[in-house]
Formats: C-alpha cells, structure tokens, sequence
C-alpha cells in the first residue's frame, strides 16, 4: 500500500504513547496523524483534521467506547481499535458488538501490534487472544454463519495448525515447528475454535474431520 495508514492515539498516558509512536515511526506503512491524553482534544482534532485508525483508551472502558462511537457516525470511514488493561470484562463485548475494528491488551508486544495493526489496515477485526478466548466464550453456542467451512476461507496456516493439533502436538511444540509465538499458536486456536462455532479443540478437531478440512491421512 503506497498510502500511509494514518493512526491517532488518544490515551492519558504519555509514556505509553511515545512507546506506540517509536513503534509506528519505525515502520513506513503508519504514520501518527495526532494524539491527545483527553476526549475533548480528539473531538477537535477530527472535528478539522482526519486520520483512518483511532486507538483509544479511558477508564472506564465504556466512556472510551462511546467516545469512539460518537466519532464514528460523523465519519463513517473511521476504524476503532480499543485498548484496555484487562482480557475480561462486559463491555468487550459492547465494542465488538458495535463493530469495533480491534481490541488490544496494553500488555501486548511490539511484534504483536504490527501484526494486529496489519490485519485491521487490511480490513478484518483483530483482538489479543486472551481477550478473543474471552470474547468467544459467549459464542460456543452458536453455529457457523456459513453451511460451507470451506467458504470461510480457512488458510493455509491454520489447516497446518489443525494438522499438529490432531497428532496431538502441544502448543509449545507447535510454535517450534512453525517457528511462531506460543501465544500466536493460541490466538490462532481461539479463532478457529469461534469459526467453527464449537467449544473446544476436541470439538474443533471433530468439526474438522466431518467437514474434510482434514482427511483420516493427517491422523
């Protein structure tokens, strides 16, 4: 993408928003359109300027959330992403219900935030996988949007992750043999679980077998 993806941080704390900003300069696909330690600075901001991603954090987490709704029905283009302090709580589950484009743990590594800015940049939703294994827990019930799996695009990654998994690998061998994050392996884990719309792995590996995502081959 030749055209800079324009981020502004609106959180109280100065040192973690220098820290964000060393972390998107060193990268030329982001730039810092602005950033604010309150919500009346941010509501100026976009009221004569814009940018494409708002990262946002307020204690509580709702006022957060209705500060970034807020600016969103004035400019519709606008991605939220939440950050928070914790993996579990309601109103999680209020800014993914409200169509919020990420929810980062403030805990979260450097890798990890390009990684998730990246999938948001590209137009899907991304949320730290001890926030989406809770997030998916109100899920299990339901069933796969899609009749077909296969048309809810399962990559090439997480068919291989299925493959360990079935011969009984363990997360940490996993990683290893994928040269990947323990908590990537997780995250990758959690989604697949919330795809199938099963819940757990046992589960996940039945679905997967029914479904012909793995075939008796990969046992």
């Amino acid at each position: 993408m030749n055209t800079p993806f324009r981020i502004y941080i609106s959180d109280p704390h100065v040192i973690f928003r220098e820290g964000i900003k060393k972390i998107i300069h060193k990268n030329n696909g982001f730039v810092i359109a602005g950033e604010s330690d309150n919500w009346s600075i941010t509501d100026a901001f976009f009221q004569t300027s814009g940018a494409d991603l708002l990262m946002i954090f307020t204690i509580p987490l709702k006022t957060g959330i209705e500060a970034a709704l807020m600016l969103r029905q004035k400019h519709p283009g606008l991605k939220c992403v939440l950050f928070t302090n914790t993996s579990r709580h309601p109103d999680l589950f209020t800014a993914m219900d409200n169509g919020f484009s990420g929810i980062i743990h403030k805990a979260t590594s450097e890798k990890e935030l390009l990684y998730a800015l990246d999938i948001i940049r590209a137009g899907s939703v991304y949320t730290s996988p001890e926030i989406h294994t809770y997030l998916s827990k109100r899920r299990v019930t339901y069933s796969p949007v899609d009749d077909d799996p296969l048309n809810s695009k399962w990559t090439e990654k997480e068919i291989r992750i299925l493959r360990y998994i079935v011969k009984g690998y363990h997360n940490d061998e996993i990683s290893r043999l994928m040269n990947l994050r323990i908590r990537t392996i997780e995250g990758h884990k959690a989604r697949m679980i919330e795809k199938a719309g099963v819940p757990n792995t046992l589960n996940l590996i039945l679905f997967a077998l029914k479904n012909k995502l793995l075939n008796i081959n990969d046992l």
